[in-house]
């Protein structure tokens, strides 16, 4: 009887720290040991939400890695702080990592609290100790939605010269997509950009498609619930968009990366689904408990060693 005491008791703890958060009772008094409860639901929260999507995510050890990414939305942070730039906790974080260099960071929108070319640069200064490369799909925050405030966009612009382009780095192909053109698309002219880059692929081994808005979030068999709701998507294009990639060969992957989720800890904070060739990822900060990002480590021939969240 001894040997089943201790799981029983745990698995108790758990649904008692569940229950007392899940139902407002932790938000509602002050007790003692509320932060002690409030830290391990959010520890537990976590782990299993690494867990949860472990088969979806990659990560090959001993592997020899060349190139070391991240990519991260949301990067603002909590709606109610006072930075006008980068969130103060990913800062932070960056700064007590071992990894003090990387080599590229590609930020999935809404990467300032107010729009404005002054903290546009106070983005580039303080992210440029720690990436070489900076790449940014931009945010309803950073450029507004559509073409209802040019003087955001031009000013966007002014400091980071596109609001879409592409990359490559060691044979795997990163687009950088604008979903503000269109509010929750890809505009026309970007698809017609994609269509014909894809038409000139050689030695590519993947591809990543990196936007802020979760556009792919009613095309998904699971649940995403996004900063935006459905109907900000209910006109959807992105059955065309992924139909572009039909010719393509079978073996390559392709990543979706979507930064508009993690400021509600309500909402969804993390994603990942797979679906044949395709990864579909949700991954953002904000919420001061269920911050993340992803890392993505590629080898010098171009294999994808690890793409994972980091919980910080």
């Amino acid at each position: 009887m001894k040997r089943f005491t201790y799981p029983i008791s745990f698995i108790l703890a758990i649904f008692i720290i569940f229950f007392t958060i899940k139902f407002g009772y932790v938000k509602r008094s002050d007790f003692p040991g509320k932060e002690i409860i409030k830290k391990s639901f959010f520890y537990i929260k976590k782990n299993y939400l690494i867990n949860k999507y472990s088969k979806c995510f990659i990560d090959k050890k001993n592997k020899k890695i060349d190139k070391k990414i991240v990519a991260a939305g949301h990067t603002y942070g909590w709606p109610e702080d006072q930075n006008l730039s980068t969130y103060p906790k990913f800062l932070n974080h960056l700064s007590n990592r071992l990894e003090k260099r990387y080599d590229y960071l590609f930020l999935a929108g809404d990467i300032v609290r107010k729009s404005n070319k002054n903290n546009f640069f106070q983005v580039k200064n303080e992210l440029s100790n720690f990436f070489n490369n900076l790449l940014v799909a931009p945010g309803d925050h950073d450029v507004g939605l559509a073409s209802a405030d040019e003087k955001k966009r031009n000013e966007f612009l002014s400091v980071f010269n596109k609001n879409y382009q592409k990359t490559v780095i060691n044979e795997n192909l990163f687009f950088v997509l604008d979903s503000t053109l269109d509010p929750g698309n890809i505009s026309k002219d970007q698809l017609i950009f994609l269509e014909s880059e894809l038409k000139k692929i050689k030695n590519i081994k993947n591809i990543f498609v990196i936007t802020h808005h979760v556009i792919w979030q009613n095309y998904t068999k699971k649940k995403i619930t996004s900063n935006e709701n459905k109907k900000f998507f209910s006109n959807s294009n992105f059955k065309e968009l992924i139909s572009l990639f039909d010719n393509l060969d079978s073996k390559m992957k392709i990543f979706f990366i979507a930064g508009d989720v993690g400021v509600l800890k309500e909402k969804t904070v993390l994603f990942c689904e797979k679906k044949m060739n395709s990864y579909f990822i949700a991954t953002g900060m904000g919420s001061k408990v269920l911050d993340n990002y992803l890392k993505i480590l590629i080898s010098s021939n171009g294999e994808i060693l690890s793409i994972k969240p980091i919980f910080y």
